[in-house]
């Protein structure tokens, strides 16, 4: 068994990666919401596809991603959202 941390997002990361092209052509310039092996929506916005992916999951993990990109970039929900936060 491995010590080394697993990346939550893997099995999503792997699944857009494979489908790159096909969501590019599909959903141009569309920001995808992605759980697990499967397209959950294409969203005109960065923060419409968060803000299903919070409704659908709350705070476990999914993918948000505009397609064809290429270098991930990483949002923190909450955030994006502008939703205040306490420490």
């Amino acid at each position: 068994m491995s010590n080394k941390p697993q990346n939550p997002l893997s099995r999503e990361r792997s699944f857009y990666e494979s489908r790159r092209d096909e969501f590019l052509h599909k959903h141009t310039n569309r920001h995808l919401l992605i759980k697990g092996a499967a397209l959950i929506g294409h969203f005109a916005t960065r923060k419409m596809a968060i803000a299903e992916g919070m409704r659908r999951f709350g705070r476990g993990p999914f993918f948000v991603r505009l397609s064809g990109e290429g270098t991930p970039t990483f949002t923190v929900p909450v955030l994006a959202l502008g939703i205040p936060c306490q420490s």
